[in-house]
């Protein structure tokens, strides 16, 4: 979740930025978008304002208010590969994400799987700017490597876009699980 903050607060500058109007839906033409570096494919709606980042940052998106961002970690100690071990990752996500960030409060958390990979999931809510936004944030284990997505929406939003915009984007995506280096 931090890492959300810290995005957001590095968009804050004086750069200016296009932002989407928020429409009465994502877009159902949908462009499919790969990040050969990152290990990733997956598909978004035409409609959301597409950003790519520096490593490990991998895009965001914007819609409206709303934010989709995603990250991708090469990582070199081992990965969950059992319901125990994801069940721990996800203890650690949890407590990770409290301890940076006290005024997070989470309102769920699964273990999970996203497309054959495992995955540790937590929605939550969070003050950003004197906005009351909730976040849904889905880690995705695979190979040696670590996927982060994330949506951030204002809380009267949430339930539609996360219903209309990410979970669409999530049954797209597709990783290889391997994450290259700038320089590779």
């Amino acid at each position: 979740m931090s890492v959300v903050c810290a995005f957001l607060a590095g968009g804050c500058g004086n750069e200016r930025r296009e932002r989407v109007e928020l429409a009465a839906e994502p877009s159902s033409k949908v462009i499919q978008r790969e990040y050969p570096r990152a290990g990733l494919r997956l598909e978004l709606p035409e409609n959301v304002n597409v950003n790519e980042t520096a490593p490990p940052g991998v895009f965001y998106g914007s819609f409206g208010e709303s934010v989709i961002s995603t990250f991708a970690y090469r990582r070199r100690e081992p990965l969950p590969k059992t319901d125990g071990e994801l069940r721990e990752a996800l203890d650690r996500l949890e407590r990770a994400t409290q301890d940076r960030d006290p005024g997070y409060e989470l309102r769920d958390s699964a273990s999970t799987e996203v497309n054959g990979s495992r995955a540790a999931e937590l929605t939550g809510d969070q003050t950003i700017d004197n906005k009351d936004l909730r976040t849904r944030s889905v880690h995705v284990y695979e190979g040696s490597a670590e996927y982060v997505f994330e949506l951030l929406a204002p809380r009267k939003d949430f339930a539609r876009l996360d219903r209309d915009l990410f979970e669409p984007v999530l049954d797209s995506l597709r990783v290889t699980g391997r994450v290259r280096r700038a320089q590779d």
